[in-house]
């Protein structure tokens, strides 16, 4: 038998609450710490759907990277978003836990997964206080319509974009930040050759031209879903009866094609 408590002492020793950002709400969002947990579902964010599925599936926890909310909530009423998740999940006796930014400046994050796929070597963090982001050396070099294509083979679908694409010229360095990076352009422009991140916005896209910086904005769905590979594997490793399950999800973005 595992208790909800079990399992948060657990990842909360690979994963301290303490390296979250001082706006962030990562941790329990809902639940009873004597809680009894038999299965455990995996989602980038809790929606509508995700709830469904987990109560298909008898989930008892959803594991997340999002938290179900960082403003606060006011009121718990069924006719306002995200109460109303929060009231299904209750009603539902699911338990929601996030790991949002202690995740990202982990090992465990889906940052470093992303650095991991792609052999980065030579690792530096983008910004040192907090240790977000990665740069590093790929061996071998490769084109960037080489990484491009590697990067595709192993994300999850998302509308992808690029600023300052050259398909043959070689990538010696990269950058990495999953989610959204934008923030850190400054920071990589003339550091790397390509920085690979997600939700860049158009005055963003601007800078980057403008300095000469190539960016893969691979989405922050796309650089994100990941993040439960390296924790599902530890708690295989740490509780052998708990049910493990990767809920379904899609980026919300479309590509719209009218002919």
């Amino acid at each position: 038998m595992v208790k909800l408590r079990d399992i948060l002492a657990f990842l909360e020793n690979l994963i301290q609450p303490e390296l979250q950002d001082s706006w962030d709400n990562s941790g329990l969002q809902i639940g009873w710490e004597d809680q009894e947990i038999n299965h455990v579902g995996f989602a980038l964010s809790v929606s509508k759907d995700v709830i469904a599925q987990a109560k298909e599936l008898k989930v008892d926890l959803i594991l997340t990277h999002h938290p179900l909310t960082i403003s606060g909530i006011k009121s718990l009423v069924n006719f306002s978003y995200p109460s109303s998740l929060l009231l299904e999940l209750a009603r539902s006796g699911i338990a929601v836990y996030a790991l949002h930014t202690n995740l990202d400046v982990s090992p465990l994050g889906p940052t470093a997964i992303i650095a991991e796929k792609l052999g980065v070597e030579s690792i530096s963090t983008i910004s040192e206080k907090p240790a977000y982001g990665i740069i590093g050396m790929l061996n071998p070099s490769i084109t960037q319509k080489e990484l491009f294509r590697k990067l595709k083979s192993f994300l999850p679908e998302d509308v992808y974009r690029g600023i300052n694409f050259k398909p043959d010229n070689i990538v010696n360095r990269v950058a990495i930040c999953s989610g959204s990076g934008a923030s850190f352009i400054d920071l990589v422009a003339g550091r790397v050759d390509v920085y690979i991140t997600g939700d860049v916005k158009y005055h963003d896209a601007m800078k980057a031209a403008d300095l000469g910086l190539t960016v893969f904005d691979m989405g922050h769905f796309g650089t994100e879903r990941l993040f439960f590979e390296k924790l599902q594997h530890l708690l295989t490793e740490k509780f052998k009866n708990l049910r493990l399950s990767v809920l379904k999800e899609k980026s919300p973005y479309e590509v719209i094609e009218i002919c």
